[in-house]
């Protein structure tokens, strides 16, 4: 029969695509790097995808189930490189296996509940392997044995027994680069592809090669994977002309391929994917849109193109395995699509008339999740088969994990889906006679779940009775009595129903089985937008200034300086830039001298170690101090026009022991500054004479920040052992007040708030998720509200405006600033606009006086980016600008002069410091401003200016007509004289 008249049972199979609203967005895969992996991953469980993150070295990490728009989306930070190829375990749905960019492959396990991801710690791993000598290339799970992996890297292919950490086996004799590899059904041998064009046939136990071919002629990306335990395996690649091509190979005799397929001439490199359940082929491209569908046959041609489908520009693609099928809708496969911003799955789903049986004609057993053999067996040299298991769910066996096991917990048993039976879904409860057990009640199915429910089974202990309490209308109290819950099965989830009879609600409560409808108090209707709160600075805004007043040709900009620093700092005169090079160089930029720098000579101070912070003096602009790695702090006088390079500082502090973190000055008394070092230390100086005045100590790691209150008597610190510490210097060299901080070790900050009576937090939680925290300083126990943000690696460093209570965050290479107002209400942060630009690596803000209120700015500094210094302000919306702002500019304190010495501060005196009004001299007040609604001015209409196109056409034809009615003079042509008529004859 010839194969167009070949009846298939798959060869209608199409694509069902997810509704718009249920496709997974919120992620960015625009930038990931290429490599030989596939970018996208996925178990019964879990799905895991490569996603834009700058290094690349973090993973994204969802429930298979997730659908519509994601927030927060947990990362798995798995390397410092990017991560080029991972793999699930085909025997744990929790475990995974990943390799990358530096050189590492790393094993994770994951919360065997998927609703416990966002709160598990996915910053360690549970092992890791050797490193390796070049990047890892590719990675896969033997099919068949528990703890067998195959990795390629560079020229080498590897395989590890991964319960031992050993290698087993080591083939170093290829050509180049390994660009994919395949196991066989059975796992006896590997196939491979290579970058010299050479396809291989592997036997990793023998450490040979038993056959190889020239494969494909291009040059670019080749795939093979192995047709299950078919003697067949499939490679995609390019001709020497570029042209994308499909081989079929015989493994038996590969000498050339059995059959070849040219598709079409696109660029991107084939992902091919195979079920040997179905013999159901996809071919996959990425930088493409066009989904193809081919089946696989015994007889020539041996594979048929099925169908054609598109969709948005492919990066990744991935196949979800069988047991996660949802068998009862006739979803023979499932692929989940990779895009520049989404995740998208197309299900092919077998035409049937009925979906209410089950179809085994089209799901044949598959397999299980119980390996066939060990390593050790597998070494040896036993090939035993996969072991099957059934996807009816009325005849599926129950599953038990490994991990149960080993570790001698419960028994898990598999709750199964059945097919909707006359009254809707059903509970199927095997039994050991293979018969169905149908409960009287059962919870309804969602078709989108994974099969698998696993439910601990445990042994029946005495219950009370449940009581269901409400109140009726009069306020009383009805209980009625349920049966014992079952143990067998999750305890059903109560269901609530609303009628409207006669102006009454009634509540229908189940659970188990017990009904009781209870009469319901209505609620009084709440007013919209009741909730919000309103803020004068909810739509702030940030103006860089004109591209005049920047310092541009900035060169040779360090990046590398430690976290704890704020890496850049102004005064109302000058900029201080840390530069790379030998020497510890920090620039000097005149801010009144914008425009472009020369190449070489750009005015610094030159420290002799590697620069860890520096901050001016706050009280006087020419004063620099910069603290070094040698553990020494630099005092340098900073000239008014400075030329060249300054090397030798006016004077040292000289007291700690190892290198510095960073100095801090303090904020009303001149000449007083702390600073922080590896010795665990906190040290007060007095530079009056440069000497330490205080010691303090309680630190037990690496001290992140610290922050004087505003009143300049405490002393709050954040530090690595998750504590936060709150000191009197003047009393006591130990913490006054302890408590809990941010659960990550990436960094933190620390800013005091609402007139010093409340702390708050830049850290990181434990899932390396940015967050901010406010706490009580009087109870440090605990954080009074949390507000998580993104998953960025840089710290954010705070700006808090006390007269405002704005607070400002960014971090290093950001390119947005995060505004938020800081109340004593709770949630006490109120989300405000936030300020998108271009990548920058800081702000520095300065005193107040310097905002230009007519233009009612609150916030005014300079922004760092890679290679300019741009000023830039904040400012809040107005309209009668005329007028001085006096319900957002309140007396402000005067931070740019000092409220008493060093002498007074150390002696215990604590003096408030000044207030002074914004207010220009001849502006009005905004509260004594005229009443009325101020209307828009527009210009008066001038007929002259706005004229009609006939109008202008009329008026241009009229003004030619009376200058050529006017003309006095004769015309140029009538002047001109004739010749005689004999002159011609000549």
């Amino acid at each position: 029969m010839a194969w167009r008249f070949k009846a298939s049972k798959f060869k209608n199979a199409a694509p069902k695509f997810p509704k718009k609203e249920d496709i997974i967005t919120g992620i960015s895969a625009q930038r990931i790097l290429q490599s030989s992996g596939n970018h996208i991953k996925a178990s019964c469980l879990y799905m895991v995808f490569n996603q834009d993150s700058g290094t690349g070295g973090s993973l994204g990490v969802l429930p298979l189930n997730s659908s519509g728009r994601q927030y927060d989306i947990p990362r798995l930070e798995a390397h410092s490189e990017s991560v080029t190829d991972f793999d699930f375990s085909p025997f744990d749905d929790s475990v995974l296996v990943t390799g990358s960019s530096d050189l590492t492959v790393k094993l994770w396990t994951l919360p065997d509940d998927p609703s416990e991801l966002k709160e598990a710690d996915l910053s360690r791993s549970t092992g890791q392997l050797p490193p390796q000598s070049r990047r890892i290339e590719n990675l896969l799970w033997h099919p068949c044995a528990e703890g067998i992996l195959a990795l390629s890297a560079g020229h080498s292919l590897k395989v590890y027994d991964v319960n031992r950490g050993e290698e087993v086996a080591d083939m170093s004799e290829f050509g180049d680069q390994i660009q994919s590899i395949s196991w066989r059904g059975s796992g006896a041998l590997l196939a491979s592809s290579c970058k010299d064009r050479q396809v291989r046939i592997i036997d990793p136990r023998a450490n040979s090669i038993v056959q190889q071919c020239e494969g494909h002629e291009g040059i670019k990306d080749c795939r093979v994977i192995w047709l299950g335990d078919r003697d067949q395996l499939l490679s995609t690649g390019f001709d020497n002309m570029r042209s994308r091509e499909v081989f079929l190979w015989d493994c038996r005799h590969l000498t050339s391929p059995t059959k070849t397929f040219t598709l079409d001439s696109s660029t991107g490199t084939i992902m091919p994917f195979y079920d040997p359940d179905t013999n159901m082929v996809f071919l996959i491209s990425k930088a493409d849109s066009i989904l193809k569908f081919w089946e696989l046959s015994d007889k020539d041609p041996f594979l048929s193109e099925s169908g054609t489908d598109r969709t948005e520009q492919i990066k990744g693609c991935t196949m979800v395995p069988k047991r996660a099928l949802d068998v009862m809708s006739g979803e023979a496969n499932r692929l989940l699509l990779l895009n520049k911003a989404s995740i998208q799955q197309a299900s092919y789903i077998v035409p049937r008339k009925s979906y209410r049986d089950f179809h085994a004609d089209i799901f044949p057993d598959t397999n299980s999740l119980e390996p066939s053999m060990t390593a050790d067996e597998w070494l040896a040299g036993a090939n035993t088969p996969v072991r099957k298991v059934s996807l009816n769910p009325a005849k599926a066996p129950p599953l038990m994990t490994k991990r149960g096991q080993n570790k001698g917990q419960a028994t898990l048993i598999q709750t199964h889906k059945t097919e909707p039976g006359p009254h809707g879904n059903g509970h199927a409860e095997p039994k050991k006679n293979g018969e169905v057990k149908k409960p009287e009640r059962s919870p309804p199915v969602n078709r989108r779940d994974p099969p698998p429910v696993l439910v601990e089974k445990i042994e029946p202990a005495p219950q009370p009775t449940p009581i269901i309490t409400d109140l009726n209308s009069q306020g009383d109290v009805l209980n009625n009595s349920t049966p014992p819950v079952s143990q067998e099965r999750p305890r059903t989830p109560p269901r609530e129903r609303f009628e409207r009879n006669t102006g009454a609600n009634i509540r229908s409560v189940e659970v188990d089985g017990a009904v009781a409808d209870v009469p319901m108090r209505l609620k009084a209707p709440q007013k919209v937008f009741a909730g919000i709160r309103q803020s004068k600075f909810r739509h702030l805004k940030a103006t860089v200034a004109h591209k005049d007043t920047h310092i541009t040709n900035l060169r040779k900009l360090c990046k590398t300086i430690p976290g704890e620093s704020d890496m850049f700092h102004t005064n109302t005169e000058r900029c201080a830039v840390p530069l790379e090079g030998p020497g510890g160089l920090v620039a000097i930029l005149e801010l009144n001298k914008p425009g472009k720098l020369f190449d070489v000579g750009v005015p610094a101070v030159q420290n002799v170690g590697k620069v860890t912070d520096f901050a001016w003096d706050p009280f006087d602009n020419h004063k620099l101090l910069v603290a070094c790695d040698d553990g020494r702090i630099r005092i340098w006088e900073v000239p008014d026009d400075l030329e060249g390079t300054l090397t030798e500082p006016q004077d040292y502090l000289i007291g700690h022991t190892e290198k510095v973190f960073f100095i801090r000055f303090h904020p009303l008394a001149q000449d007083v500054l702390v600073s922080a070092s590896y010795d665990l230390t906190l040290r007060v100086w007095d530079l009056t004479d440069n000497s330490e005045r205080y010691q303090l100590h309680g630190h037990t790691d690496h001290i992140f920040c610290a922050s004087w209150s505003p009143d300049g008597r405490l002393l709050a610190t954040a530090c690595r052992d998750r504590k936060l510490r709150i000191f009197d210097p003047r009393s006591s060299d130990q913490p006054i007040k302890e408590g809990n901080g941010p659960e990550g070790n990436r960094g933190a900050r620390i800013v005091w708030a609402l007139g010093g009576r409340y702390l708050v937090v830049s850290g990181f939680t434990k899932t390396r998720q940015r967050e901010l925290s406010i706490y009580n300083v009087e109870n440090l126990e605990a954080p009074l509200s949390r507000e998580g943000l993104d998953s960025t690696p840089a710290i954010l460093i705070p700006y808090y405006d006390e007269d405002s209570s704005t607070l400002l965050l960014t971090g290093r290479g950001d390119s947005t600033v995060v505004a938020f107002e800081v109340s004593e209400e709770y949630p006490h942060f109120f989300r405000l606009s936030d300020y998108k630009g271009t990548l920058h690596q800081a702000l520095s803000f300065l005193p107040k006086c310097e905002c230009d209120v007519r233009k009612v700015e609150f916030a005014r500094g300079s922004v760092l980016r890679a290679t300019t210094v741009e000023p830039i302000a904040f400012s809040v919306p107005r309209v009668k600008k005329d007028y001085f702002q006096d319900d957002i500019f309140p007396d402000t304190k005067v931070t740019w002069k000092p409220a008493m010495s060093s002498a007074e501060w150390f002696s215990g005196m604590n003096r408030a410091p000044a207030k002074v009004s914004l207010r220009p001299a001849d502006m009005q007040l905004l509260s004594e401003a005229p009443e009325g609604t101020p209307t828009k001015k527009f210009p008066s209409y001038n007929a002259k200016l706005y004229k009609t196109d006939t109008e202008k056409k009329e008026e241009l034809v009229s003004a030619m007509n009376d200058k050529l009615s006017h003309q006095d003079s004769p015309l140029p042509q009538d002047q001109f004289e004739g010749v005689d008529p004999d002159e011609w004859d000549d």
